[in-house]
């Protein structure tokens, strides 16, 4: 297995005075690393699932923290990701990935229009901005692709995709993962239908 460079995370908070203090500063508890792709992993620094908390010092990503691989509606999680070159993948590479992430509902959604282009394919009812951090990596869409290279920005929105990395380096992204309402591809292209012939009509 690859190891993962730790992710350095510090956290403020406010003491009982009212003061902001640094409350811990120190590599994130809550990774995880691939025990069948060298280099897969995430670390999952913090996330929401309820009502922001700024009164406690709890930590919502603790090293012991089951944390979904997608969030709610209403919820938030922030990730750091490192995606290997694909070529170190193994065959049924999509089988393998969503097993490990317990994405196979997402795998599904994604696969509708992607005509099996790629084994990273999924689709999530949430609004995600990816942010590369190091190296490269190509988003791919049903129609159409965009590499991105670091400080580089996607703004991912409930579409499906897969992340394609061509290159021999592991590529890092920071992903905030915000939750939405569920809304299938099919029924936003519904309600765009419906837009446009109003939109026509006026």
């Amino acid at each position: 297995m690859t190891t993962r460079h730790p992710v350095r995370r510090v956290v403020t908070g406010h003491d009982d005075q009212g003061r902001a203090i640094i409350l811990s500063d120190g590599p994130a508890p809550n990774h995880w690393s691939s025990d069948q792709i060298p280099g897969f992993g995430a670390t999952v620094p913090w996330l929401t699932t309820g009502s922001i908390d700024h009164v406690t010092d709890e930590d919502p990503a603790a090293a012991d923290t089951d944390i979904p691989s997608f969030p709610g509606a209403g919820e938030t999680i922030l990730r750091i990701a490192d995606f290997p070159p694909d070529s170190v993948y193994p065959d049924e590479a999509g089988s393998v990935i969503f097993s490990e992430i317990d994405g196979h509902d997402e795998a599904e959604a994604g696969s509708e229009h992607s005509s099996g282009k790629h084994f990273w394919f999924h689709r999530t009812d949430s609004l995600d901005y990816a942010v590369v951090l190091d190296g490269e990596i190509t988003l791919l869409v049903d129609e159409g692709e965009a590499t991105l290279r670091a400080g580089d920005v996607a703004v991912q929105r409930a579409t499906s995709h897969a992340w394609s990395n061509r290159t021999n380096k592991t590529a890092r992204v920071l992903f905030v993962l915000i939750g939405t309402e569920p809304l299938s591809a099919s029924e936003i292209a519904v309600r765009r239908r419906a837009l446009s012939e109003t939109l026509e009509r006026t």
